[in-house]
């Protein structure tokens, strides 16, 4: 199976939960072609719920981080990391002039969204083991 071209296989479909519908989302515009536009609506409104998310996630993911792990762990200066970066193209990165600017806006902030994601996952399973 070609996977309509990509060389990559398919992510799996996000489970069901609080953040089902906007990793679907995140996931649907990282998976269609950055050189086909979607129509400006689109574009504006994804925008705006990856925004809200990062920044709900972003701070669950620090103090999740923060309470969890020693100041030196690498998974913790990873998520802190990944907090920053989301954080800094949600609130201080814009969507550019035109819509291909605002489309990859949108694609790098639901890159960020993916990125949190994963953090509090991993962070979520050290929570489990601690128990």
């Amino acid at each position: 199976m070609t996977n309509g071209g990509r060389a990559t296989p398919p992510r799996p479909r996000c489970e069901a939960g609080p953040d089902a519908d906007i990793l679907a989302l995140a996931d649907a515009i990282l998976a269609a072609p950055a050189h086909i536009l979607p129509p400006v609506g689109k574009v504006t409104s994804a925008t705006v719920l990856l925004r809200r998310f990062i920044k709900t996630r972003a701070a669950d993911v620090a103090e999740a981080a923060a309470g969890l792990l020693p100041r030196d762990d690498p998974r913790r200066v990873a998520a802190e990391k990944a907090v920053d970066e989301a954080l800094h193209r949600a609130d201080r990165v814009g969507p550019g002039d035109g819509l291909r600017s605002a489309y990859g806006y949108a694609r790098g902030l639901a890159q960020s969204a993916r990125e949190l994601r994963g953090h509090a996952e991993k962070l979520a399973i050290v929570a489990e083991r601690e128990r």
